[in-house]
């Protein structure tokens, strides 16, 4: 299945249709914060698309995508008549569970979950609350550690700006351990996590060679430098280390707005799943954009980890029949 999907990997500025850069193509999928999984030989994707709830795709390939293919309300994955929230439905990840798959998301400027026993939904809660219900937040995003304990990293919106922090989870996944919190990224003045209000969000951890990896977007995603930059660390609560020639994805293959992003591993393969935009006239919809991403080795990472690359070569999804 790799290899179908590697074989349509084209330059953007190449590809056949002939687009120019930043142009959305016929029938392009647009969604804002793409989240994928990989289940029983299909690909998924989730974002920000829908007023009413959390969409999703799929695909055999990642550059051919059906239509939605929700079992909830609409041909959603999630609706919101079955969870907490009424509105901003924003930033979806999904993980397999044990037999359940979960899904994480932003609705209200709260942090929710859902359940599901299929990647298509219907998601729903059994109790309709938010992990937080006393704070504002967005973002969330959770990592499973190899001896199953579980880490929630999520965006706190108190205190002035969007702020990255992580916290320990029951091992349901249902609860966050707010006893545990610890701040881990603020966008620092006067470097490139700061041209665009004070602003560290989409969060994502993964594990490679026994290190801990987490990634973020700064900036306003309306700025034509909002990007991704990486940290690292030798446990799931950091400290991190931002790494020093950061940002690694930053208007990226000639479009602006490159963030808000996932990393996904297939196999030995990594992927990096983004949006991004036009220019600052035409920010919505944002584009998906899907490249190859690959671990190097660089002294100037410190703490004897790798550096993340991101392929100059991108797969641009399309919504099939």
């Amino acid at each position: 299945m790799l290899v179908a999907a590697l074989s349509h990997v084209a330059v953007a500025n190449d590809n056949k249709e002939g687009a120019t850069v930043g142009v959305a193509l016929p029938n392009q999928l647009m969604l804002a914060d793409p989240f994928v999984i990989e289940h029983d030989g299909w690909y998924y994707i989730y974002g920000t698309e829908a007023a009413d709830g959390i969409v999703v795709y799929r695909s055999r390939d990642m550059k051919q995508w059906s239509r939605r293919c929700g079992n909830a309300k609409n041909g959603l994955a999630m609706h919101k008549d079955d969870v907490w929230g009424n509105s901003m439905f924003w930033a979806p990840e999904v993980y397999k569970h044990g037999d359940k798959f979960i899904m994480t998301y932003s609705s209200d400027l709260h942090i929710c979950c859902a359940e599901s026993d299929s990647p298509c939904g219907p998601f729903v809660q059994k109790e309709q609350r938010p992990y937080l219900p006393n704070e504002r937040g967005i973002d969330a995003s959770i990592f499973v550690d190899d001896d199953g304990k579980a880490y929630m990293f999520w965006v706190r919106l108190e205190g002035g700006g969007n702020i990255i922090w992580v916290a320990e989870m029951t091992p349901d996944l249902m609860n966050v351990k707010v006893e545990t919190a610890r701040e881990l990224i603020d966008a620092r003045e006067g470097t490139w996590e700061k041209k665009m209000g004070r602003i560290a969000e989409g969060p994502l951890t993964f594990k490679y060679k026994g290190k801990y990896y987490l990634t973020f977007s700064c900036n306003d995603f309306r700025s034509q430098d909002y990007a991704v930059g990486f940290a690292v660390a030798d446990s799931p609560m950091g400290p991190y280390e931002r790494y020093e020639k950061n940002p690694v994805l930053h208007r990226h293959c000639g479009y602006m707005g490159t963030g808000h992003h996932t990393v996904f591993r297939t196999g030995k393969k990594f992927y990096m799943v983004y949006h991004a935009h036009k220019n600052m006239k035409e920010i919505t919809p944002r584009q998906t954009l899907i490249a190859p991403m690959k671990m190097r080795r660089d002294r100037d990472v410190g703490k004897g980890a790798w550096r993340i690359e991101v392929s100059e070569k991108i797969i641009v999804p399309k919504i099939g029949q």
